[in-house]
């Protein structure tokens, strides 16, 4: 009787054991494997783009079958919600002719300073093979309620030499409470009145004299502005005057233009740079700054997830702060669109 109850024991302790392991590494599993928003083969210019609300929502958007599919999670990016589609961006603006070659060329999600997510793209009309006809218009919609319902689509404008504004892939500056600054593909930045339509180039001189276009801008919790395209810039006045920053670990090439490389401003004050290298990247590289974007250190350079497939060049994975202790990175390869979510204490080598 006494060995049928030590066995008992011990078979009780095992379950608990195994309890304990699965739970355990089922939080392992929340933060170190990706979680699946869209499990697919795709392939084509998906560029998923995401932000996080005032109500801790993260919106992912992406491109579908030329429209833009919005998907949600209200749980730090555990799970996710179905993707729909945003179905504005489907419809072909009014200042755009109707041609049998189009695409919906997606842009970037995010949060203005009064809690609306702003959604940007292109519809791109292509009749070049009949007349040389090319359009791109750039457009936005607008959610209130955290990605649920979307607004009417309006054209970014007016007119640029003529000519549509073109692609915005880095994601929209709130420049002030009511103006966007766009990081165009074609061209020098631009800053945006929604409100009166009216579009001012924003300089963006670097140290070497040139004029820079196709950078992603951010401000960091300091108040400084930083430039990442050609060269990693660095601004204390508003743009006003840009310093070049050295020895940045994810450099740019000729050959990527940066594409592949996205800055992420924490609310510490702190920089971090999640990217990776040429069409056959494996893995997610992360490096902090811990002096706001102006100094870096190769050595802290932390790469995750390397068994993965990760699409790099032209698809930048891009990266979010949850809270204090995790942030959150979007990214696509071949088998769809995914979320990492990534404890920030692993990056502080």
């Amino acid at each position: 009787m006494k060995t049928e109850r030590h066995s008992w024991a011990w078979f009780g302790i095992g379950v608990l054991a195994a309890l304990f392991f699965v739970v355990f590494s089922r939080g392992l599993r929340a933060e170190d494997n990706p979680v699946s928003i869209l499990d697919a083969r795709i392939s084509g210019h998906i560029h998923p783009s995401i932000c996080r609300t005032s109500d801790g929502t993260l919106v992912v958007v992406y491109k579908g079958a030329n429209v833009l599919m919005c998907a949600r999670s209200m749980n730090m990016g555990d799970s996710w919600s179905t993707p729909l589609p945003i179905t504005t961006s489907a419809h072909r603006p009014d200042v755009i002719r109707e041609v049998k070659k189009f695409e919906v060329y997606p842009g970037s999600a995010d949060l203005l300073p009064d809690g609306r997510v702003l959604v940007t793209w292109n519809y791109i009309a292509d009749d070049k093979a009949n007349d040389g006809y090319y359009e791109r218009a750039l457009l936005y919609t607008i959610s209130r309620d955290s990605g649920v319902s979307w607004s009417e689509q309006k054209l970014i404008g007016p007119l640029a030499d003529s000519k549509h504004l073109g692609a915005v892939r880095h994601n929209v500056l709130p420049w002030s409470k009511d103006r966007w600054l766009l990081p165009l593909r074609v061209g020098p930045p631009r800053i945006y009145d929604p409100r009166t339509g009216a579009l001012t180039i924003f300089p963006l001189i670097g140290s070497d004299g040139q004029q820079h276009e196709f950078q992603q801008i951010i401000r960091t919790a300091t108040g400084a502005l930083i430039a990442l395209g050609p060269l990693l810039l660095h601004s204390n006045d508003e743009g006003g005057r840009w310093a070049s920053i050295g020895e940045f670990p994810a450099i740019p090439t000729s050959r990527d233009n940066a594409e592949g490389r996205y800055l992420t401003a924490l609310t510490d004050g702190r920089v971090l740079v999640t990217w990776g290298v040429g069409n056959d990247n494996k893995g997610l590289r992360y490096n902090l700054s811990t002096n706001g974007g102006r100094m870096w250190d190769e050595e802290r350079t932390v790469t995750i997830l390397p068994e993965i497939s990760v699409a790099a060049r032209y698809y930048s994975a891009r990266t979010i702060q949850l809270d204090d202790r995790h942030i959150g990175t979007v990214f696509m390869n071949h088998e769809g669109v995914h979320f990492l979510k990534v404890r920030l204490d692993r990056l502080e080598r």
